[in-house]
């Protein structure tokens, strides 16, 4: 069994961008594939999100730069979080799934957990991420010039993810240990981070689409 991570908590709080707004609770999956099933994990996450949606849950699949998929889902509160498990029982779609599964598995679950979308003033580490949208053909620009700015901003106290979701989407997250934390590095000046920023804005390969902050609330392990 293992504790989650920071990085893991990071990536989850980089799905929340990719999921409603208005969603309080997260349901997480963290899956490894197998050797060489990277492929057939993704189609069978692609075959669950059908299932799930049909049953009420707003999902968001994506794969972390390590192969690892991560499956989210998402409710506005925590009774329809409660409804949505009991559809989840009594759906014989949702069974048949399972036994294909479990007949030809392709990973590993490695974790399980519960995250609430928190606002100020709530206990636990804090996560802001950026959802950025690459200029056509830049994807790759964006993804290396994250990695820069996350070597800057560490500097100034942060830990950072960065992450691509299924639609292409670099989500840039920072995790702080509390809210103080997170307030400290707001009001603490960068000049290094600002002419990188400069730098980027003469020729920019993408547009930041989304900014959520959440705190965790409550976690699992498995």
């Amino acid at each position: 069994m293992k504790a989650i991570t920071t990085a893991v908590l990071l990536f989850v709080s980089s799905l929340v961008v990719s999921l409603s707004a208005a969603a309080q609770v997260l349901e997480v999956n963290i899956w490894k594939p197998m050797v060489g099933k990277g492929p057939q994990t993704y189609q069978y996450a692609m075959e669950a999100k059908a299932i799930q949606e049909k049953l009420g849950a707003t999902v968001s699949v994506a794969s972390a730069l390590d192969g690892r998929m991560h499956f989210a889902l998402s409710f506005e509160d925590w009774s329809s979080w409660a409804a949505f498990g009991s559809k989840m029982d009594a759906s014989k779609d949702w069974a048949a799934f399972l036994n294909k599964i479990n007949t030809d598995p392709s990973a590993e679950l490695e974790s399980n957990y519960l995250l609430n979308v928190a606002s100020p003033g709530g206990d636990g580490p804090v996560y802001q991420v950026f959802v950025w949208e690459a200029n056509p053909g830049r994807v790759s620009e964006l993804i290396e010039n994250t990695l820069e700015a996350k070597v800057i901003h560490e500097k100034g106290g942060a830990s950072v993810g960065v992450y691509v979701d299924q639609l292409n989407h670099v989500h840039y997250g920072m995790s702080f240990p509390s809210w103080e934390a997170w307030a400290k590095f707001q009001d603490t000046p960068n000049p290094e981070f600002q002419n990188w920023m400069s730098e980027q804005n003469q020729n920019p390969i993408a547009q930041l689409i989304k900014v959520y902050t959440a705190s965790e609330r409550l976690s699992l392990t498995c």
